[in-house]
């Protein structure tokens, strides 16, 4: 069975873990990409904005049989999201959320208004009006955290620790999300969900190091209550649009674990995701499980997942409370 995975990058204890499974097609717009020595085949390709981008995967697809593509890169979710059709055309299935959980997902401000309307706990979020109302003087308590409503990673995230350096930094970074600051202890959920939008892994883990956006030491704690939330977090999703695949989610549980604030929800693979893997969630074996599960139509076109994939024993399975420390390589060329 072949997949093909999109800006590949440095995505090389992915591309491993699959390969168990799958025969791991590249694609990545810089040829200059460590990745690229990893898989079974590569392939430059346009970036995701550029004329012929969604030609040169549907060309790629077709010459390699390609059965799953797997985007990584966020600004390629939307562009791909409205190419679904020409590529079930073809027998190709996107594993990647619908349209409408990806608009949620990907505006800050549309994540927070979805949490308010399903009760999901989250940090209050503030209207453009209030945070005016509050750099002219009115009474708030601080620190707020302010940030991007299309960003990604910790890019362009504020924190203001009194009223100066809420206009400031609000001015500074174009009137963005302003957000009650939570703390506790942070935990990133790998999620892995398959066609149908239930979830076959969620894998909660603590993040105690990260270096630029990027976890860099990460702990597997299957905390219950985490759990659950997240689980509760995904049916509502699924009320607005089908979940499919990889779900990174971040929250923070306060110190006496009595209560949880969702800040974020990214549909795509978590870099941590690898411990994961670590741990005992076999994701590569679901996938296979569910790529055996699509229904071929008229002339090889994807239409559904024909049944429901047994994916029991893959959700039963074990995960271990690992701990991972991680560290940088290089190939050369």
């Amino acid at each position: 069975m072949n997949v093909l995975l999109t800006s590949i990058g440095k995505r090389i204890e992915l591309i491993g873990h699959l390969k168990s499974r799958f025969r791991v097609i590249g694609a990545d717009a810089s040829p200059l990409n460590a990745a690229k020595r990893f898989t079974d085949v590569f392939y430059q390709i346009p970036k995701c904005r550029e004329a012929g981008y969604a030609e040169a995967l549907l060309d790629i697809c077709k010459r390699e049989k390609v059965l799953l593509l797997v985007p990584l890169y966020e600004p390629e979710f939307e562009i791909l999201d409205r190419e679904r059709r020409r590529f079930e055309e073809i027998g190709v299935k996107i594993v990647l959320s619908d349209g409408e959980v990806l608009a949620i997902c990907g505006d800050k401000r549309r994540t927070a208004a979805f949490f308010e309307k399903y009760g999901i706990p989250a940090p209050r979020t503030f209207s453009p009006e209030e945070v005016e109302e509050m750099i002219a003087g009115k009474k708030t308590e601080y620190p707020l955290v302010l940030k991007p409503v299309n960003g990604m990673g910790s890019e362009g995230i504020f924190f203001a620790r009194n009223r100066g350096e809420l206009a400031f930094f609000y001015e500074y970074a174009g009137k963005p999300l302003v957000q009650r600051c939570v703390t506790g202890r942070e935990y990133t959920v790998d999620v892995l969900c398959d066609f149908f939008g239930e979830p076959v892994y969620i894998v909660p883990r603590i993040r105690l190091e990260v270096l630029s956006g990027e976890v860099s030491k990460s702990r597997v704690d299957l905390q219950g209550y985490v759990m659950e939330e997240t689980k509760r977090l995904l049916d509502a999703l699924n009320k607005e649009g089908r979940v499919c695949g990889p779900v990174t989610i971040q929250c923070f549980l306060s110190e006496d674990g009595l209560s949880l604030s969702f800040i974020e929800i990214n549909p795509r693979f978590g870099g941590g995701v690898p411990l994961a893997f670590a741990a005992g969630a076999d994701y590569a074996g679901a996938l296979e499980k569910m790529g055996e599960g699509l229904r071929a139509g008229e002339n090889g076109k994807v239409l559904a997942a024909a049944v429901r994939p047994d994916l029991k024993p893959f959700r039963e399975r074990e995960i271990k409370e690992l701990t991972m420390l991680r560290y940088m390589q290089a190939v050369y060329e």
